[in-house]
C-alpha cells in the first residue's frame, strides 16, 4: 500500500486514541465528580479500542515491529533463516484468512444487534477484525515484493 494510506491510517489511529482518551476522561469526570454517569461513553470507548487494536496491528506489520522469538533461528544459515521466515509468513497469512472469515461471520451475526445507549449496530465493533486482517495481509504481501534489505531489516 502507499505511503498516503499509511499516513491516513496513522492519523486515523491518532484521532481514535485522542477521542478515546477524552471520552474516558469525561466519563470519569461525570461518574465520580458530578455523580451523573454517561451511558454512551463506555460503548464508544470500547468501539474505538477495538479499531485501534486491530487496525493498529497493521502498523506493527508494516514496520515489522511485532515481537518475535529468534532463539533457534539465529543459529541457522541465512538461506534456511529466510525459508523459515517465509514459512512463518505463510502461517500468519493463513491465520489472517481465518480472522477474516470469522470476523465477517461475527460482523454479519451481530449487525442486527445495537449498542443500547448509542443505538448503532454492534457490527461496527466486530468489523474491525476483518478490516484489520485484510490490512495486515496486504502489509505482509507487500513486504514480500520488496527486496530483502531495501529499507527493512532481515527477518529471523
Amino acid at each position: 500500500m502507499g505511503r498516503w494510506v499509511d499516513r491516513l491510517i496513522g492519523w486515523g489511529l491518532a484521532l481514535c486514541m485522542g477521542v478515546m482518551t477524552c471520552i474516558v476522561f469525561i466519563s470519569v469526570l461525570f461518574r465520580y465528580v458530578l455523580n451523573s454517569p454517561l451511558t454512551w461513553t463506555e460503548e464508544l470507548a470500547s468501539l474505538l479500542f477495538a479499531w485501534v487494536t486491530f487496525v493498529g496491528a497493521y502498523v506493527g506489520f508494516r514496520s515489522r515491529s511485532h515481537i518475535s522469538i529468534d532463539t533457534l533461528v539465529v543459529f541457522l544459515s541465512p538461506a534456511v533463516r529466510q525459508w523459515v521466515a517465509r514459512f512463518v509468513d505463510v502461517c500468519v497469512i493463513l491465520l489472517l484468512g481465518l480472522f477474516l472469515w470469522e470476523g465477517v461471520s461475527l460482523t454479519m451475526t451481530t449487525w442486527s444487534l445495537a449498542f443500547p445507549a448509542m443505538e448503532i449496530s454492534r457490527g461496527y465493533l466486530y468489523l474491525a477484525i476483518p478490516v484489520g486482517a485484510v490490512l495486515m495481509a496486504f502489509g505482509m504481501l507487500e513486504s514480500w515484493r520488496k527486496p530483502q534489505g531495501a529499507g527493512q531489516e532481515e527477518r529471523p
